[in-house]
């Protein structure tokens, strides 16, 4: 699914309904609605975090490999 900037807005004041004391927020994305509990505050975060991903507004997480410098 192509996401747009509207939809990063809608789930960005979902999560600020949800962190200021509501106990649902909706969110619009495309011709969906879709409604997220307090208790799923985790899941709405980490959907901004893959459209920001999509928008190309963050760089993917990368990880160094673990072990000993070379020497």
């Amino acid at each position: 699914m192509a996401f747009t900037s509207t939809d990063l807005s809608n789930v960005e004041a979902a999560i600020v309904s949800l962190a200021t004391g509501a106990r649902v927020a909706q969110v619009s994305i495309g011709d969906k609605i879709i409604r997220y509990a307090e208790s799923e505050f985790e899941k709405l975060c980490s959907l901004r975090a893959l459209i920001q991903q999509e928008l190309g507004l963050v760089a993917p997480r990368t990880y160094a490999k673990q072990g000993g410098r070379a020497s």
